[in-house]
C-alpha cells in the first residue's frame, strides 16, 4: 500500500520544512487493549484532568476490536488528509494493513497489541538518520512492522543511516513505578519518538512516562557518532506527561506555538527563548469511544505543518479558536476532518511521518 513514485532520499531535519513525501498511518485491524498496569498509566497520564475511578473504567475496557464504524469513519477522514496533502504536491505512501488482535508475549509478560495508525509514535527520522524507538509500550512493540516494506525498499535504494536501540526492551515490571508522576524508571533506554521535536541542530526530548534519561543519553550519543560531537544538542525537558506535540509546536523557524497549561516561554531551552511565541486557545472538546478516551482534549493541537515558511498548516476543522487564532497570526489554516482523535490518541502529527521535506541542519 504504497506509491511508486519516491524522491528516493530520506531528509527531514525540523517539524516545519516544505513537505514532499509522507506516510499516513491505517486505522484497520485496530484493537483496544485490556486496562492493565501498563495501559492504566497510559491512560492516567494523559487524563488527569478528568477523574475517573479506577475500578469503574476497568469494567468498561476490556480487550476487543475497534468497532468497525471507528475504522470506517476514520478511513473517510484519513482519505480527505491524503487528498488535501497530494494537492499541495505530497508524496503519499500508506503503512500497511495488519491484524493486531493477536496479543504478543515474551518470557516475561504479555500484551495485546493496539494499531498502526499513530505511526510517528516509534519511528525517529533527523536529517538522513532514521531510529526505531525502543518504546515502554508493551502493546506496541512490533507495531513498526507496519513501515517495514516502504523502509526495506528505502534502504535498498538510500544512504539513510538506520538505528535501533542498543536491544530491544524487556520492559520488566521493574521498568514501571506506578507510584510516581514519572512511571519509568531508568532501567534500560526507553523512549516513544513522539516525544522528541526537531529544530534543526537542536533537539528537545520531553521526559516523562513514555521517555527516560537512559533513552535521551542513547540519542545522543549515536547523533553524536553520526554528525560528530557538538553538532546537534539534545535538550532534556520536562513539560508533560506523554508525547510532547501537543504541548510545543514548532510552525515554523523562529515561532512555537505553546500550550499554556503545561509551559511557557521562560520554560523553554535558554538557545530557543527568543523565539515567538502564540499561546493556544481552549480545545473546543471531541467526543470518544469506550466511555473513556485514550487522550485528552488537548489532542486538538496535534496539528500538522505543511510548510512554515509560507505559514501553511493542517488543523482539526472544530478547533475554531485555534484556527482564528493561526489566522490571526498570519498563518494558512487548512481544516481538515479528524472525527475520533481521543479514542485513537492521535491527530495529524500522530498518524504521519514525514519522510522528506525541506530544510538544513544549520
Amino acid at each position: 500500500m504504497r506509491s511508486d513514485e519516491k524522491i528516493n532520499k530520506i531528509w527531514s531535519v525540523n517539524e516545519w520544512g516544505k513537505l514532499k513525501e509522507i506516510i499516513v498511518g491505517r486505522p484497520h485491524g485496530a484493537f483496544v487493549p485490556d486496562f492493565t498496569d501498563l495501559s492504566r498509566m497510559n491512560f492516567e497520564r494523559t487524563n488527569f484532568d478528568e477523574p475517573y475511578p479506577y475500578e469503574e473504567v476497568r469494567k468498561v475496557l476490556a480487550r476487543h476490536q475497534m468497532p468497525q464504524r471507528i475504522i470506517d469513519e476514520t478511513e473517510e477522514d484519513l482519505q480527505e488528509l491524503i487528498r488535501v496533502l497530494k494537492e499541495y504536491g505530497v508524496i503519499v505512501h500508506l503503512a500497511s494493513d495488519a491484524d493486531f488482535s493477536q496479543p504478543i508475549k515474551s518470557n516475561l509478560w504479555e500484551a495485546q497489541q493496539e494499531a498502526g495508525i499513530n505511526i510517528r509514535d516509534l519511528t525517529l527520522i533527523h536529517g538522513n538518520v532514521v531510529i526505531e524507538a525502543p518504546s515502554g509500550n508493551r502493546g506496541r512493540y512490533f507495531e513498526d512492522f507496519v513501515l517495514r516494506d516502504l523502509f526495506d525498499d528505502y534502504r535498498q535504494r538510500d544512504q539513510a543511516a538506520w538505528f535501533v536501540a542498543p536491544h530491544r526492551p524487556r520492559l520488566r515490571d521493574e521498568t514501571y513505578d506506578l507510584t510516581r508522576p514519572v512511571g519509568l524508571n531508568e532501567t534500560e533506554p526507553i523512549f516513544d519518538a513522539a516525544n522528541c521535536l526537531r529544530l534543526g541542530k537542536h533537539l528537545l526530548i520531553d521526559i516523562n512516562n513514555s521517555a527516560n534519561h537512559a533513552g535521551a543519553d542513547w540519542i545522543q550519543q549515536t547523533i553524536n557518532k553520526h554528525y560528530g560531537k557538538g553538532r546537534i544538542r539534545l535538550h532534556k525537558v520536562r513539560y508533560f506527561t506523554d508525547h510532547i506535540d501537543v504541548i510545543v509546536l514548532p510552525l515554523r523557524e523562529g515561532t512555537f506555538l505553546l500550550n499554556p497549561l503545561y509551559v511557557n516561554q521562560d520554560k523553554l531551552p535558554e538557545e530557543l527563548q527568543n523565539w515567538d511565541v502564540i499561546y493556544s486557545p481552549e480545545m473546543i472538546p471531541q467526543e470518544y469511544h469506550n466511555e473513556v478516551p485514550k487522550a485528552s482534549n488537548c489532542i486538538g493541537l496535534n496539528l500538522l505543518v505543511l510548510d512554515g515558511e509560507e505559514r501553511t498548516v493542517i488543523v482539526e476543522k472544530s478547533q475554531t479558536p485555534l484556527i482564528r487564532t493561526l489566522e490571526e497570526n498570519k498563518f494558512r489554516v487548512i481544516p481538515v476532518t479528524w472525527r475520533h482523535g481521543r479514542t485513537w490518541g492521535g491527530a495529524f502529527h500522530c498518524v504521519t511521518l514525514d519522510l522528506h521535506s525541506e530544510g538544513e541542519l544549520g
